[in-house]
């Protein structure tokens, strides 16, 4: 593998898996958040009316308390939403790496296995698929002789 520095053009290593894989995590997240959400609305909504179902008037002060509280976790929510997409996108992206360094490699590495002076085939250790070093490696023994 080369040790060239990456740029920011090569920040995606395969970029039609890497952005497939990131667009899986995006969309979870937004099932997930849209659900959470829906809690939260769902929630106001029984209480307002468990509120009117014990006779609590509709210009009573606690429903303004109750307004206003809404508004706080919508804030809340808000903030914790864009902080969650950021931690999600930032391990998506180490984790489409981990993937889709290894699937690179074994591209390369297999285009070039022709050659008998190629070097044994390694991944890094925290590289997912690993256990496929050994295998590539008895492949090109036996291609080889």
């Amino acid at each position: 593998m080369s040790t060239k520095k990456r740029q920011l053009k090569n920040l995606l290593i395969e970029p039609k898996f890497q952005m497939k894989l990131l667009s899986y995590f995006v969309a979870l997240f937004f099932v997930t958040t849209i659900s959470f959400y829906s809690l939260i609305l769902l929630f106001f909504y029984r209480l307002n009316q468990k509120a009117l179902s014990v006779g609590i008037p509709p210009k009573h002060v606690f429903f303004d308390f109750i307004g206003h509280q809404k508004n706080d976790i919508d804030l809340m929510f808000i903030g914790l939403t864009v902080l969650n997409l950021i931690f999600l996108l930032g391990v998506g992206f180490v984790i489409s790496h981990r993937i889709a360094g290894p699937i690179h490699k074994l591209k390369n590495y297999l285009s070039q296995i022709i050659s008998k002076d190629s070097p044994d085939f390694k991944l890094r250790k925290n590289d997912f698929l690993v256990e496929l070093s050994p295998i590539i490696n008895n492949l090109k023994k036996r291609i080889q002789s």
